[in-house]
């Protein structure tokens, strides 16, 4: 069950059980806090955590499951990292327990993989709750900013928004807890209800990967002194390069594909499904290609394969992607 509509669940009553995994801790976080508040509990007397990655005996983790409650009125266990739910180890006693909870009982899982056809993942869907907390891409990110500016009491003017989208969309995934702290500074830092672009320019972080981009649209951007000069930047830290070198090839793959697909006559912001961005970056990508003849970008791509080899053994220095970049500059 997506974040959403487990979150809505929550509020038709708690059951006794719930897994709560996947990557994205923002929305287990959440969603943790949320059963607990629903439950009253008391976490400092009334909550018992145990992290798997202490390495339990699993026989103290069913255990502590099935205690019943001495001096309180519930008995709430969080299990913390729990490996088993994406390994081949099995339990009948913790699926018995799990299937017949005691009413005064409750168990929160939390795992950062999970496998659905383990018979432990079918039976906590079926008679408690399961959190899928897969991350955000960037194209899904609109309505959770929604939620959160509605939260805030605050809306983003639409350049504010292609602002937002712009810095964020060309990331393969998103830190929601990283979006929910810069939106919140934001928001103290703004005495009106609307945000403008200048606003999250003034107060809102770059994530460090949105900074290297830079580097890019410079290329595009037919601004060789600038490629350079940020190039330079980034070399005076080698263990940068390799990234950079990445950086570049993923950039040339994007436009490809991008190409490849327009082709087709996928244009627009329909790119963004199968470039896999957000729709307002993806149409912005498109306009950049027309720019490209394919055959640079395909003799580039392999230049910068041969670059990343001579650069990790030694046989080549910065001056290999100085070449690339300005052979794309003066396309």
């Amino acid at each position: 069950m997506k974040f959403k509509e487990f979150m809505r669940t929550l509020d038709g009553g708690i059951k006794n059980v719930y897994l709560l995994a996947g990557e994205e801790t923002f929305f287990i976080d959440k969603a943790r806090d949320k059963i607990l508040s629903r439950l009253g509990v008391d976490r400092t007397t009334e909550l018992v955590t145990i992290d798997c990655d202490t390495k339990p005996a699993l026989s103290d983790v069913i255990s502590a499951i099935d205690s019943a409650p001495l001096f309180a009125a519930r008995n709430v266990v969080l299990v913390k990292n729990a490996a088993f739910f994406s390994a081949e180890k099995k339990s009948e006693r913790l699926e018995n327990i799990l299937r017949d909870m005691q009413p005064t009982n409750y168990v929160i899982f939390t795992a950062k993989a999970a496998d659905k056809r383990r018979k432990l993942y079918k039976l906590i869907d079926k008679v408690g709750g399961v959190l899928e907390a897969e991350p955000l891409r960037p194209w899904e990110v609109d309505d959770w900013l929604n939620s959160k500016l509605k939260a805030l009491g605050k809306v983003m003017s639409g350049e504010a928004k292609r602002h937002f989208n712009e810095r964020l969309g060309i990331l393969p995934e998103i830190s929601l807890w990283y979006l929910e702290n810069e939106l919140d500074k934001v928001a103290l830092n703004v005495a009106g209800k609307e945000i403008t672009a200048a606003d999250l320019r003034r107060n809102m972080l770059a994530p460090p990967e949105v900074s290297n981009f830079a580097l890019t649209d410079a290329i595009d951007e037919r601004k060789p002194k600038k490629a350079l000069y940020l190039l330079k930047l980034q070399a005076k830290v080698p263990t940068k390069i390799p990234l950079v070198t990445t950086l570049l090839a993923n950039h040339v793959r994007r436009l490809l594909r991008a190409k490849f697909f327009m082709a087709q006559g996928v244009v627009g912001r329909r790119l963004g499904e199968p470039l896999e961005l957000n729709p307002y970056i993806a149409q912005k990508v498109g306009e950049t290609a027309k720019g490209y003849p394919e055959k640079l970008l395909e003799e580039v791509f392999i230049e910068l394969a041969e670059a990343d080899f001579n650069l990790k053994f030694g046989r080549a220095g910065v001056e290999a992607l100085e070449r690339i970049i300005l052979k794309l500059c003066k396309r």
